[in-house]
């Protein structure tokens, strides 16, 4: 689908594009550790071919020792390596990797490059994989001799070398097919990753199909789907009609939403808190850290939108933006602010009495009962509409709860916070207030 048929793929997510841009930042950072390298980037697939020839002339012309997203094709397989350093005779490879840690998925990226550089016949001393490493903490600038770090991979590509030629030779099989493979719909589609051709493969699925549920888990669904059980009246034959999944069904059918009132109130603080406070906290966790005494990925607070009635016309907006080496100013007003307040309200996956208690924002464990996250409240409550299958969002909230979806992606703020951009700025605050309005929203609606 991606080769013969782009235009039909899912359009990107706001997060999912920043995860592609910030390992395209990372990987231009690295080249530092290995400075002076000649860069082979094409500009377009139809410079393929081209660069491929480089490259070779390029391996053997002694002035150039280090190339950047060398080209190389084997097998009819293509790719484009982070690093290639000459070391001696041969070759060192590196593949960079914006994370903290490698994993499976990175360890098998190797084996694909590897597989094309041997069977290339390119001379190879080692292939390493390069990635953050989590110890290092920023004082000045950036130095990438300690902000990296190097691990040899070339005894596990080379075991893997026959997994890898296997499924070339299947891949190929699939490309050369006259059509699209005739496969079915199934817990592929999500796993290990969402697949970006979701919104094609599944147009026929009514938007109301049970596929759509979350109490039973996909594998079940989707075979009850292929043996015949392939409507919801015939899935709720199937159900005791006091099951979870017989109630998100109906919650289908009627086009609304379904949750678990008992639940839902007996995690209501008692008495009624007299004074509440809606919270929105914008947090960054930049790869590369940007402030001296920072670590990769450490959390930074960069904004926050309060709600309540002490604030002056109920909001209250504070942000760095401009000067992120002011973030600690936002501790010592988070406290104050919310010590007038009996509970503080959230939305957020993460666990805010954990961020809340790390900055030492609320002193002591005991206070942390003030926290009321609505995302873990929901999710306790069995919440559910069909908005929510890939995830609870408040966007997605927002749908189910007031059939409108004027939000947009909470990732597109943290863009915008850090567009170096005034009217970013601008735009960032008065999203953190529509945030916190939703919040505030949802939270009334439900506990009114």
């Amino acid at each position: 689908m991606q080769k013969k048929h782009p235009y039909l793929r899912d359009k990107l997510s706001i997060e999912q594009r920043a995860k592609f841009q910030r390992g395209t930042d990372v990987g231009v950072l690295a080249h530092e550790y290995f400075p002076n390298g000649v860069d082979m980037s094409p500009n377009s697939p139809s410079q393929f071919p081209k660069k491929v020839a480089e490259t070779w002339a390029n391996l053997s012309n002694p002035e150039i020792n280090v190339m950047y997203e060398a080209v190389f094709q084997y097998n009819d397989t293509l790719i484009m390596l982070d690093m290639l350093v000459r070391d001696g005779d041969r070759w060192l490879a590196v593949e960079v990797k914006s994370s903290l840690r490698l994993s499976d998925t990175y360890y098998n990226d190797a084996a694909l490059q590897y597989y094309v550089l041997h069977g290339c016949g390119v001379p190879l001393s080692d292939f390493k994989l390069m990635y953050l490493n989590a110890d290092y903490v920023k004082n000045g600038p950036i130095d990438v001799k300690q902000l990296f770090k190097l691990e040899s991979v070339m005894e596990y590509v080379i075991e893997r070398e026959a997994f890898v030629k296997e499924n070339v030779e299947r891949s190929k099989k699939v490309v050369a097919l006259p059509h699209s493979p005739l496969v079915n719909i199934g817990t592929q589609c999500n796993n290990p990753y969402p697949c970006d051709f979701q919104g094609h493969c599944w147009k026929l699925v009514p938007k109301n199909s049970f596929l759509f549920t979350t109490a039973i888990d996909d594998e079940t669904l989707f075979q009850n789907y292929f043996n015949g059980v392939n409507s919801n009246a015939k899935m709720l034959q199937q159900l005791d009609p006091n099951s979870l999944e017989a109630h998100q069904i109906e919650a289908l059918e009627t086009n609304s939403y379904y949750i678990d009132y008992k639940t839902l109130y007996s995690l209501a603080q008692q008495p009624k808190p007299k004074s509440i406070a809606y919270l929105n906290l914008l947090l960054h966790r930049p790869a590369v850290p940007e402030l001296d005494g920072t670590k990769p990925y450490e959390e930074l607070i960069l904004a926050f939108a309060l709600q309540g009635e002490h604030e002056p016309d109920g909001n209250f907006v504070w942000d760095c933006f401009e000067n992120q080496g002011l973030w600690k100013n936002a501790i010592g007003l988070l406290i104050e602010k919310l010590s007038h307040y009996e509970q503080i309200v959230c939305f957020t996956p993460q666990n805010l009495t954990t961020t809340l208690l790390r900055h030492e924002i609320i002193q002591n464990k005991e206070v942390g009962y003030k926290v009321f996250n609505l995302f873990d409240v929901l999710q306790s409550a069995q919440f559910y509409h069909p908005a929510i299958k890939r995830g609870l969002t408040l966007q997605r909230i927002e749908t189910a709860l007031f059939s409108e979806a004027k939000l947009f992606e909470h990732s597109r703020i943290i863009l915008e916070a850090t567009s170096n951009d005034l009217i970013g700025y601008q735009q960032a605050r008065e999203d953190l207030i529509a945030e916190n309005e939703i919040v505030a929203k949802t939270y009334q609606h439900l506990f009114k």
